[in-house]
This record gives C-alpha cells, structure tokens and sequence, in this order.
C-alpha cells in the first residue's frame, strides 16, 4: 500500500512535466503538417520551419540549433571580416563624426570662456592704464610694492576679489585648449585616411 501511494505521488508530481514536454510542428514543401515531441526528429531542411506548439495551441519557433554531423572548420584568416576599405570608411565616419562635435561644442565654450575672462575682469575691479601697469611691474621687481598698490585691485571694497571667477575662467581656459589640441588631432588622423 506504502508502495502504491509513493508510486502515485511519484506520477502526479511527473504528469505535468511529461504534459509540458515541446510538441513541434512544420510544413513540408508538399504542404503537409507533421507534428512531433523530439526536436531531433525534425529534419534539417525544415529546422527553420519547426514551431513549438504549447497547451495553448499557440505556435511559437522552435529553440532547437541546427544538428551538426561534422565539426565546423574555423574561418580561415580574413575570411568573413570586413574588407579594408569598409574598416577605413567606418574609421572615417567615426572620426568626421567626433571632430563635427568637438568643432560645434568648441564655439560655445570660446564664447563661454570670453564671458568667464570679462567676469574675471569686472570681479578684478578694473583695468590699469599702461603707465600704471609699467610702474607696478618695476616696483614689483624693486620688492617696494604691496598688494594695496596693485593697479589691478578694485579698490573701492575691501571683500573684492576676483579668485573664482579667475579659477574658472582658467579650468575652461584648459578645457579649450584640450578641445583645440583634440581638433588638430583629429584632422591628422583624417588626412593620414585619405
């Protein structure tokens, strides 16, 4: 009786997976439908044809991979790459690409960086005349000089200062000056294509 009732569990716990099991479908070129529950014997000329069909009816491709009888031989060098000429045409598109964006965002960061450069200059305070700006360089390099006496210290308030505008007018200042270097670059390696 223990026997009986384990046998049982063992098929009721079986049954959906032997109700499960793939039921494939295909044509053949003479128009008649063969159905199967082994995707092995699906014959290779209509592996691309075999559909699974589920308990819904609703058929759905087989996930079956083509059977091989023989290993496959590795592609030979070269064979199956792309020819030299689409490799240098796609390199080119690439880098026609790249320097077209550098070239378009470069605009706005020069304008940018001439906007950070008249902050700087507003932030200085002012902008000495060329007789001042002499006179301080030869003081400055005599030692007889303070920062009270910089032409280029607005000194009309104590808590002005012209640091961060300074500092970001120099970090875009680097930038550009990456972009410009990354232009040239791009151009040589066009030409060195063509």
């Amino acid at each position: 009786m223990r026997r009986t009732t384990m046998l049982a569990a063992v098929l009721i716990l079986a049954a959906p997976a032997l109700v499960l099991s793939g039921t494939y479908q295909w044509r053949d070129d003479a128009g008649t439908v063969h159905f199967t529950d082994d995707s092995e014997r699906i014959p290779d000329r209509y592996l691309k044809r075999a559909q699974e069909v589920d308990s819904a009816g609703a058929a759905k491709p087989a996930a079956t991979a083509p059977k091989q009888d023989a290993p496959v031989a590795p592609a030979a060098k070269g064979v199956g790459a792309a020819p030299e000429g689409d490799v240098t045409s796609a390199q080119r598109t690439r880098l026609t690409a790249e320097l077209a964006r550098l070239r378009g965002g470069l605009e706005g960061k020069k304008k940018e960086l001439q906007r950070l450069h008249h902050k700087w200059m507003v932030a200085k305070g002012r902008t000495p005349t060329l007789d001042e700006a002499k006179e301080f360089q030869k003081e400055l390099a005599e030692r007889k000089t303070s920062d009270k006496q910089n032409p280029y210290i607005s000194k009309n308030s104590a808590l002005s200062s012209s640091g961060a505008a300074r500092a970001a007018y120099y970090k875009k200042l680097v930038e550009v000056r990456e972009d410009d270097a990354r232009v040239q670059q791009l151009e040589r390696e066009l030409e060195a294509l063509k």
